[in-house]
């Protein structure tokens, strides 16, 4: 008897065709329909994937040249899903496996984890090597750990190589990368090695019982590393950027590179307040490329900078430098270093403060002290760009600022995530540099800024959502006898450019700034440039209003022209008002 009768198969069975209905009514046993159900599952499943094939096969975007298939499939590469792609049809699956350069890209773009992986890296890697190889423009790659396994498979690929970065433990360099340096690479251009560091290793530097046992606690005249052989121009004749660790730098001699980065390792805790980094005589470490003529681009990432024991450096020539960064928690030792270190008067600097609780003042990178050929940079400056910026923690709250100098448009001079004070700008700006023109950033009111230090100003870009505070800096100082305006500051001051901004929050829109976009708003500017137009005549030539985008708070309102007509009598010129840009 079927088994048609028996069981209620559910009303799906209807949609099957009448020939596969006539089989299954005609079944006799539960196992006779999971036999048949299971066969016509694959059946179709295959007609399915056909079907697909062919609808892919002639949509036009798979028919396109194989070069543009190509160059989207190696720009698609973010991680093993990337494979997916060979899926899509026969055609793609074929352009995908003879694509050397999507291969290369896939090494490019994946760090290879001989540290953490859960499964052997090595045979993936051998299978990306081996499609990549006919790349012509090389192979790049990014290891975690340098294992012997690794380097066996990379053995046959020394000559391909244009790139390579290797985060390596306390064996691997001796042992593993520096003998597969040696080796000889012929077109390794960027070679990065950084120092590999566990939680683990953190923890323990933090425990004053423990510090001693985390490795690179070692002086360097203790570790294995102190005995690398020398690296020269045979064995990396291509070489053009180079990052390491101060102490290895020493091991390279004769090495064409013009690009130097000497860092430990990356920032692997952002959360963490402190990071350790290891002693190290960098006056020693400079003297290493005093006399390295080609060196274009110079960056000292953090470390604990140790006591100076040379008053100065050896002669030196950095006449092709151009690009010089500096991260470090002391703004001292930065003064210092910069005293030390010659450079041409070209050069652009960049200064970085790396402390995660101290914000030191700018101006102590700049001591008066010292005719500093910072100063003579600062001396070139015309215009300054300072950003105020904000730093939440879960315990404390930061505020510093980022400062660009500019000299006819270049950026000279750049200091991130320092603090300012009124007399800190007066002191490196007012009497060392021309500033015509000066660009504000703010978030908040009360930020401390004092325009004695800009006299020769002409111009002032000031954006937030409290500029009213700013902008009463600008009314004249009064005398205590008379009353009346004296010593105009900014007398040059000609363009005067507000843009202002919504808060982050509603819950910060204060009163003044609801007075500042509202009906009452820029009466607080009316009142600034009324007594700075007389009796001196410091009147604006140029004034430009640009409001924020309406909110859900209502803030955002256009300005009456009443407000504006007011405005337009105390300006020598346009006044232009936007709004929602």
């Amino acid at each position: 008897m079927s088994l048609w009768n028996k069981i209620p198969f559910p009303a799906a069975a209807e949609h099957l065709p009448v020939t596969d209905r006539n089989v299954l009514a005609g079944l006799a046993s539960v196992s006779d329909v999971h036999a048949w159900t299971t066969a016509k599952v694959d059946e179709y499943r295959k007609l399915a994937l056909v079907l697909i094939s062919i609808y892919n096969a002639v949509t036009p975007i798979h028919r396109l040249p194989t070069e543009i298939l190509e160059q989207i499939f190696q720009q698609r590469w973010d991680n093993r899903a990337g494979l997916d792609l060979s899926h899509v049809c026969r055609r793609w699956r074929d352009i995908l496996l003879h694509s050397a350069r999507f291969w290369a890209g896939a090494l490019e773009s994946e760090e290879i984890d001989a540290i953490h992986a859960t499964h052997d890296p090595v045979p993936y890697l051998k299978a990306l090597l081996s499609r990549a190889k006919a790349h012509t423009h090389g192979m790049s790659l990014r290891f975690r750990g340098f294992p012997l396994r690794v380097v066996e498979s990379l053995d046959s690929y020394f000559d391909r190589l244009v790139s390579l970065q290797v985060a390596v433990g306390e064996d691997d360099l001796p042992d593993r990368l520096w003998p597969a340096l040696r080796c000889g690479m012929p077109r390794l251009r960027d070679l990065c090695i950084q120092v590999l560091v566990t939680e683990q290793d953190i923890d323990a530097w933090s425990d004053p019982d423990d510090v001693y046992r985390v490795w690179f606690y070692e002086e360097y005249e203790d570790m294995r590393w102190s005995e690398l052989s020398m690296l020269s121009a045979d064995h990396l004749p291509s070489l053009i950027r180079l990052t390491c660790p101060p102490n290895i730098l020493r091991h390279f001699s004769n090495t064409p590179f013009r690009h130097l980065k000497l860092q430990w390792w990356e920032n692997m805790s952002p959360d963490r307040e402190t990071h350790p980094y290891p002693d190290h005589e960098w006056i020693g470490t400079l003297s290493v490329f005093v006399g390295h003529d080609a060196l274009e681009t110079l960056e000292l990432m953090p470390w604990n900078f140790a006591e100076i024991s040379s008053p100065a450096l050896a002669p030196a020539t950095f006449s092709l430098l151009r690009y010089l960064r500096i991260e470090n928690d002391d703004a001292k030792a930065i003064a210092q270093f910069m005293i030390l270190l010659p450079f041409p008067a070209t050069l652009r600097i960049h200064l970085v403060n790396s402390s995660w609780y101290r914000d030191p003042s700018f101006s102590e990178l700049l001591p008066q002290e010292d005719d500093t050929q910072l100063r003579a940079i600062v001396g070139a400056v015309d215009c300054v760009h300072i950003e105020q910026a904000r730093l939440d923690t879960a315990d404390s709250y930061r505020n510093y600022y980022f400062i660009r100098c500019y000299a006819a448009d270049l950026e000279r001079l750049r200091m991130d995530k320092y603090n300012l004070s009124p007399d800190g700008l007066i002191n490196v700006f007012r009497d060392h540099a021309r500033i015509t023109r000066l660009v504000l950033s703010l978030e908040k009111s009360g930020v401390p800024i004092d325009f004695h230090a800009f006299p020769q100003l002409e111009e002032l870009d000031v954006s937030g959502p409290y500029v009213d505070y700013t902008l009463d800096l600008l009314q004249p100082i009064p005398s205590e006898r008379t009353k009346r305006p004296k010593n105009t500051i900014c007398p040059s001051l000609a363009r005067l450019i507000i843009r202002l901004r919504n808060p982050d929050s509603s819950k910060e829109a204060s009163t003044e700034f609801e007075v500042a976009v509202s009906g009452n708003q820029c009466s607080g500017l009316r009142e600034v440039l009324a007594q700075r137009a007389t009796p001196y005549r410091n009147r604006l030539s140029y004034l430009e209003i640009n409001l924020p985008s309406p909110t859900e708070s209502g803030l955002g309102h256009s300005i009456s022209q009443t407000t504006i007509k007011g405005l337009r009598e105390l300006v020598d010129g346009p006044v232009i008002v936007k709004s929602g840009e």
